[in-house]
């Protein structure tokens, strides 16, 4: 089955290279490779255009630079693949990573987990945060949408996934341009809410490079105010898809704790009914469709900053228990190199 390579690149010269090697290396060779190169100010553009000469299944794409949210969606609008992945042209592809992928796609999302290096050389594998990929279709559907609402180190990045390019069209799947933050963990949520299930696989498929200049070296301020359009834009999603309800608990405490993060338990009590409140009014809620808790929250919306602490116990709690947990599982569900 052919595999689209979608891959953005904007002043990428001095790892494009390696990564395009990396990409043409792969042990399944049924795949196209779409170039987008977004504006470049180097000898990207150059670079590419050389590989696409030498290899057929190299396309090259140029546009002004308009982000890289635009520059992938670009490829989506010219993948022909039956599954679609994205590689970042600074990243690498170990040598097998799309035929692990493509083995083991049994759902509209495959997912695996992905290494990190630097320049020194050091490495380090990350694997899930939690068992979300434990127990049947439909229970591991919830809990990967639930991970993504609240964000998870493997679920939330772009690239070491495939996803079905029928999904992608019938949904009318594409990035949103204008919000720079968590924009791969929005695609990401639509694409498994929308799917027929997803999949996991305990592999190093991809290898992702960390380096001063990587997007998640230059976050500054408020991480609230940094993933605000995130959150609202996902909250326009799950509405659109009639999922606000259902997912409204999760929601709710994910605004909280990127609030939190910006001050702790006395700046959610300051800033909760400016920054948080107005996104949590629903008109005319289907209180059916929440669980007991979502209900809880709804009904406490107003009083929410006065009663935080309360329930700021309860969750951090939890998290060291999950975390306490997850510790202790890590031997036995590291992934295989």
């Amino acid at each position: 089955m052919k595999v689209s390579v979608i891959l953005p690149c904007y002043n990428g010269a001095r790892y494009l290279s390696e990564c395009l090697e990396s990409v043409l290396a792969q042990t399944m060779t049924d795949l196209e490779v779409i170039v987008i190169d977004d504006g470049s100010k180097d000898k990207s553009a150059e670079i590419a255009e050389k590989y696409a000469r030498a290899d057929s299944r190299i396309q090259v794409l140029k546009q002004e630079n308009r982000g890289v949210s635009a520059a992938r969606n670009v490829g989506l609008d010219h993948a022909s693949g039956e599954w679609v992945t994205f590689v970042d042209c600074d990243d690498r592809l170990p040598p097998d990573a799309l035929e692990v992928l493509l083995a083991s796609a049994s759902a509209d999302v495959v997912t695996a987990a992905h290494e990190t290096f630097d320049e020194t050389g050091k490495t380090e594998v990350v694997w899930p945060q939690s068992r979300w990929w434990a127990g049947k279709r439909e229970k591991m559907q919830r809990a990967a949408a639930l991970r993504l609402i609240e964000g998870d180190s493997v679920l939330n990045i772009m690239c070491g996934k495939l996803i079905r390019r029928t999904l992608i069209e019938r949904e009318h799947l594409r990035l949103m341009e204008g919000v720079s933050m968590s924009e791969d963990a929005l695609f990401n949520l639509e694409a498994v809410l929308a799917g027929n299930g997803i999949c996991y696989v305990n592999r190093v498929v991809y290898q992702y490079r960390t380096h001063a200049q990587s997007a998640t070296g230059r976050q500054t301020g408020s991480i609230f105010d940094a993933h605000r359009p995130w959150l609202c834009a996902m909250r326009d999603m799950l509405e659109r898809r009639g999922l606000m309800e259902y997912y409204y608990a999760p929601f709710f405490d994910s605004a909280v704790l990127h609030l939190y993060k910006d001050g702790g338990v006395r700046y959610v009590q300051k800033a909760y009914m400016e920054k948080v409140e107005p996104m949590m009014d629903l008109k005319n809620p289907d209180t059916k469709k929440m669980t007991a808790y979502g209900r809880l929250l709804l009904r406490l919306r107003h009083r929410y900053a006065a009663v935080y602490p309360f329930f700021w116990v309860l969750q951090t709690a939890g998290r060291k228990l999950n975390e306490a947990a997850a510790a202790l599982r890590a031997d036995r569900e590291r992934p295989r190199q």
